[in-house]
C-alpha cells in the first residue's frame, strides 16, 4: 500500500517560491510516477513520511527531484537525484502508528540555487499553537479522485492547525476510528474548502506519471 496526497483549494505556486520542495519519485517499468512530496533540509538529506517509502522496495527504484515548478514542464532548474540511504523513526510500524516521518540520504550533495535551498527548521522549544496559519504545498489530488491537471504545478494552501482533542471529536463525528497521536498535527477548516489529507492507493501505476 502506498500513500497519496491529496491538497483541497489551493493555488499554483510560482518559480521558486518553495525552493526546498521535493519529489519523491519511483520508477515503474521505465517510467517514473510522483508518490510524495518532501522537503530539502540539508545538502545531502530530504524530509519526508515514512509511509511514503516502502520498506520493500530497492533504493534504486526511487528518485528525488528538487527545483520543479511543473512535474510535467520541467526546465533547467529541476535536478534528479538518486537515493543512498533511508533511515525511518524508531516508533514508524504503519501508516496508522506514530512517528511517521523517514529522511532519505542522497547519492551526491545538492548543489544550492536560487530555485533549490534547504528549508529553515524549527527548534525543539518552538511551539504550534491552535490556529496557527501554516503553508501546505504538494502535487497530489485536488479533490477525491481527481488529479492535479497537467502540467501539474505545483499547488499551496494556507491553512490554520488544529488541536488534537477537537482534530479527534472531527474524526469520531465522521465515524472514524483513527486515533490522533501525540506526534501528530492537525490542520484546515471545519467547513472543508481548504485542507490537505492523504488517501491510501495500492497500485504505483494509479499514481500521475512524470
Amino acid at each position: 500500500m502506498t500513500p497519496y496526497n491529496r491538497i483541497v483549494g489551493g493555488t499554483d505556486a510560482v518559480e521558486g517560491e518553495w525552493p526546498w520542495q521535493a519529489s519523491l519519485l519511483y520508477t515503474e517499468q521505465g517510467k517514473l510516477y510522483h508518490l510524495c512530496g518532501g522537503s530539502l533540509i540539508t545538502s545531502r538529506w530530504v524530509l519526508t513520511a515514512a509511509h511514503c517509502v516502502n520498506k520493500g522496495y530497492s533504493l534504486d527504484k526511487y528518485n528525488v527531484l528538487l527545483g520543479a515548478l511543473r512535474l510535467l514542464d520541467l526546465n533547467s532548474n529541476a535536478v534528479f537525484y538518486s537515493l543512498e540511504r533511508i533511515i525511518y523513526h524508531s516508533k514508524y510500524t504503519g501508516v496508522t502508528s506514530g512517528g511517521d516521518i523517514a529522511v532519505i540520504k542522497l547519492s551526491s550533495p545538492v548543489t544550492y540555487t536560487k530555485y533549490i535551498k534547504p528549508i529553515c527548521l524549527p527548534s525543539t522549544s518552538v511551539t504550534f499553537p491552535p490556529g496557527m496559519e501554516c503553508w501546505v504545498t504538494g502535487w497530489g489530488n485536488i479533490y477525491t479522485g481527481v488529479e492535479l491537471p497537467s502540467p501539474k504545478t505545483l499547488q499551496k494552501v494556507m491553512t490554520p492547525l488544529i488541536d488534537r482533542a477537537t482534530c479527534q471529536e472531527m474524526y469520531h463525528q465522521a465515524n472514524k476510528s483513527y486515533t490522533i497521536l501525540e506526534d501528530m498535527m492537525c490542520a484546515g477548516y471545519k467547513e472543508g474548502q481548504k485542507s490537505f489529507c492523504q488517501v491510501i492507493i495500492s497500485h504505483p501505476e494509479q499514481y500521475p506519471s512524470v
